[in-house]
């Protein structure tokens, strides 16, 4: 499989990504039961074996909410929005690619920053003594 691009610097091995074909059920009502050629695809990406990220970036990939992975921490990416397996394995890549991009940016500072220590300087203003309570 081919390399999958997630920005400038990181790309993933075609090796650490796999992907299967299974038939997708028709919508309900329809008059086809299942569409007679697999179409719906299922793209597999090996975060604990990919050496292209680092241990950081692997952990921030496993801890994503929206990237769910399985015990070996294998994350699955489905589509079968499309009638075409090729359609569905670029968008099936395109979704990863964003997710795992998204997962991977390294965290704002400020954000992890407890709104204590942001509410600190307004508590405890130098040089300002409340009245009656000594000489400035």
């Amino acid at each position: 499989m081919d390399a999958l691009v997630i920005s400038r610097e990181i790309t993933i091995a075609g090796d650490y990504l796999s992907v299967s074909y299974t038939r997708d059920l028709g919508a309900e009502g329809s008059p086809e039961v299942a569409r007679q050629t697999p179409t719906m695809v299922e793209l597999r990406f090996d975060v604990t074996r990919c050496q292209d990220l680092d241990p950081e970036a692997r952990e921030r990939v496993l801890a994503h909410p929206e990237l769910r992975h399985d015990r070996r921490g294998t994350v699955r990416i489905r589509c079968d929005e499309f009638p075409s397996r090729g359609r569905n394995l670029a968008m099936a890549r395109q979704r990863l690619a964003s997710l795992l991009a998204e997962a991977i940016e390294a965290p704002d500072v400020a954000s992890l920053l407890p709104e204590r220590l942001e509410a600190a300087p307004r508590r405890g203003r130098a040089g300002l003594i409340k009245p009656g309570r000594g000489s400035a």
